[in-house]
């Protein structure tokens, strides 16, 4: 049997790992939902970039769902301050995840114009009020959270959205925009794929120079690089996000006709951006900004030692299977959209 000290830090690599493939795997579906309310011409071209995520934005939902339970199954302490102390931010996701399941599937299956705009611009709302929660709730567990002695929250739903969160939520918009749009870029055919392709381009510039204002900033917050100057060889995280974000450009640029490149080169650039945070954590997952032993550790919120057991051996069959299950999906579905 494992450590129990060991299984904890397992727990927490794995909670890390799964919260970063999830951004990764929804950030083109995302995307492309917030595309759809400007950059498609008319329907025919809004309805060639749903049909673009739709054999996939549902399995991607798979890893949120394993990133709330991980959370609770593991860190059931963590979990419910977190669900506490940000519950309307939550609700909002949660909303916003409805709306945007809802609206995406009934584009397809009404023929009325006006329900249809309906549709598409709910899917649009849906997929940025759940990109910009995403983006501000990030932001403030890198940068820690207003927590006093006993786990007790003393900031207020305003102080959620400070600058620096707004300027996540602006770099998590710029990620997921890239994402979509060189996507739709490569799964489509026709005008709408030439316009995503090029505004891809734009969006990629972004990123790279967003990212690296919100590296800089939370590099110069109070603790953040605590773990970075400890053990140095860190630092290559960081780093690594950069150049990804660099060589989506250069890939946007000089592979102009093949979009998947620069797409997967902004998908690195999440990965890798979203561990720069993460690594800032340990040994907690909600950091105080008044005194870090304020804060909720892994050490302090973790479940019995049986159950972590159980749920790493159940985790070794299972995220293998969801993994197989949805690259099987992306070559089952691997035809583009054909111009209407």
């Amino acid at each position: 049997m494992l450590d129990y000290e060991l299984l904890i830090n397992i727990w927490f690599v794995l909670w890390c790992v799964i919260w970063a493939i999830y951004l990764v795997a929804d950030s083109f579906p995302l995307g492309a939902g917030m595309l759809a309310a400007f950059l498609p011409k008319n329907m025919a071209q809004t309805l060639q970039t749903a049909k673009s995520v739709g054999p996939f934005w549902g399995g991607n939902q798979v890893w949120l769902i394993l990133a709330a339970g991980g959370t609770f199954a593991a860190f059931p302490l963590i979990f419910s301050k977190m669900f506490t102390w940000l519950y309307i931010p939550m609700m909002l996701l949660l909303v916003a995840i409805i709306l945007r399941g809802i609206c995406i599937e009934l584009i397809y299956h009404d023929d009325n114009a006006k329900l249809q705009q309906v549709f598409r611009y709910g899917w649009a709302l849906g997929s940025l009020l759940i990109t910009v929660v995403l983006g501000v709730a990030f932001t403030n567990f890198f940068r820690g959270m207003v927590i006093n002695a006993g786990y007790v929250y003393e900031g207020t739903l305003l102080g959620l959205f400070g600058v620096h969160a707004l300027l996540g939520a602006l770099l998590f918009v710029l990620f997921f925009l890239t994402s979509g749009a060189f996507w739709v870029a490569h799964k489509t055919t026709g005008e709408i794929s030439e316009r995503c392709n090029g505004f891809g381009k734009k969006t990629s510039i972004g990123v790279a120079v967003v990212a690296l204002i919100y590296i800089i900033a939370l590099f110069n917050t109070d603790g953040f690089a605590a773990n970075y100057n400890v053990y140095p060889i860190l630092y290559a995280v960081p780093l690594i996000a950069v150049i990804f974000a660099l060589t989506c450009i250069a890939l946007a640029v000089k592979k102009s006709d093949k979009p998947l490149f620069a797409f997967v080169a902004n998908l690195g650039t999440i990965f890798f951006g979203a561990a720069t945070g993460c690594v800032s954590l340990y040994p907690y997952i909600l950091k105080s900004t008044i005194n870090p032993e304020f804060g909720v550790s892994i050490f302090a919120a973790a479940s019995s030692e049986l159950t972590l057991t159980l749920m790493f051996y159940a985790a070794l069959i299972f995220v293998p299977i969801v993994l197989i299950y949805q690259l099987w999906s992306y070559t089952r579905f691997k035809d583009k959209i054909q111009e209407a």
